[in-house]
């Protein structure tokens, strides 16, 4: 994390809150805090069962309350695939394209 340009973080949703595996990592990349990190572009992508825009929020607030520790890093964007449940459900999905579009658009 310390070297990349740009860090893109992915997880379900679950309660209407990132996964606990993703909080763990956060919180274990305390030391990049004061380092000369590199990263300045965050992404996140998120997915739910839930197909309601307002689902990712909380997930997107704990990903921004770590980036606000960053001064020099930003969240860019986020991409948020609603109503998946089950393996394949994921297949055409419009927020595919939305998140291929972002990806295009980094600059490197």
């Amino acid at each position: 994390m310390h070297d990349a340009d740009v860090i893109v973080f992915a997880t379900p949703i679950y309660y209407y809150e990132m996964c606990g595996q993703l909080k763990t990592l956060l919180d274990r990349a305390n030391p990049l805090y004061s380092s000369d990190y590199h990263f300045r572009d965050i992404y996140m992508l998120t997915s739910a069962a839930e197909d309601e825009e307002y689902v990712p929020e909380r997930a997107v607030a704990g990903l921004t309350g770590w980036i606000d520790c960053f001064e020099k890093a930003r969240l860019t964007g986020t991409v948020f695939a609603g109503g998946v449940s089950a393996p394949g459900e994921t297949e055409g999905h419009p927020s595919l394209v939305r998140a291929y579009e972002m990806g295009k658009a980094i600059k490197g």
